[in-house]
């Protein structure tokens, strides 16, 4: 068992994508080694947060590594803006969705050190984020969980109760797109069923999970896209967790699983190569 701790660094990558300076914050293991393989783990947090989430789950992490239940990984964090951002890809930009899925995976590898497979851990609008960058090209992923995700129970710009987007959603399901279209390039749901075969065909694990009392209804949408996956044949793990809110008791509990079950994942993958090997 490693006496490593996890250490939360605090960084910039002058991003191409948004045109910006964007803020991230990365764990890695205290002994980490220059030329050291390890998997990603992209951590994106919720609406009216930043990278700073990743600083507060990190005694989740610790925890989980401690006892063997995460392995040795690059966790990042970037903090990504709500209303301007959204983890969507805008025409003419921003391009927050290529800056969490492709420019900060790149600056990685090419700042911290080579990596491995990937995976992504997401909450709320972090959840969105995460499922509609893995179901795009399921592929380059080996798991994608998503905690209380902003996905709403319709999948067009007027299928989506008034109900289920209110205030900040709302200005989610807006930026998604008024036409049909763009609307359904942003949809999680449009997307598993653009990808179906890649995801049926891949190893990607999905987890989605959601408390039953969610203050904001993403129940319904939790439940909606999990009815779709199982309509499409797509495996995946569903969480329904009753008497659980956006946040509240179970928050920590529930996260500490999402980490174990990424954990798994990754682990999965192989051991991490160590620094000066190679493969002929």
């Amino acid at each position: 068992m490693s006496t490593a701790t996890l250490r939360v660094s605090r960084r910039r990558l002058p991003s191409t994508a948004v045109g910006e300076d964007v803020e991230y914050r990365v764990l890695v293991p205290s002994d980490h080694r220059d030329g050291e393989r390890l998997p990603l783990l992209l951590h994106l947090h919720g609406a009216l947060s930043s990278s700073a989430s990743l600083e507060q789950a990190r005694p989740l992490y610790q925890q989980l590594f401690d006892v063997g239940e995460f392995p040795r990984a690059v966790v990042a964090c970037p903090s990504t803006p709500t209303s301007d951002g959204f983890y969507l890809d805008r025409a003419g930009g921003p391009r927050w969705e290529s800056l969490v899925g492709d420019e900060l995976p790149a600056h990685l590898a090419a700042t911290v050190g080579p990596l491995g497979g990937t995976a992504l851990l997401g909450a709320s609008m972090g959840g969105y984020g995460a499922l509609k960058i893995a179901f795009a090209a399921p592929e380059r992923f080996a798991a994608v969980v998503a905690l209380s995700p902003a996905v709403f129970p319709g999948e067009t710009p007027v299928s989506v109760p008034e109900a289920n987007r209110p205030s900040i959603l709302g200005e989610l399901h807006a930026a998604m797109g008024a036409d049909l279209a763009t609307y359904q390039g942003n949809c999680v749901h449009g997307r598993a069923r653009r990808h179906a075969a890649e995801l049926r065909a891949g190893g990607l694990a999905i987890l989605l999970d959601c408390g039953a009392a969610d203050e904001f209804l993403l129940h319904h949408g939790a439940a909606h896209l999990h009815g779709i996956l199982t309509e499409l044949g797509i495996a995946h793990s569903f969480r329904l967790v009753e008497g659980a809110g956006h946040v509240g008791h179970a928050a920590e509990a529930r996260t500490r699983d999402a980490i174990r079950f990424v954990g798994a994942a990754i682990t999965a993958l192989g051991a991490p190569e160590p620094a000066g090997s190679s493969t002929v």
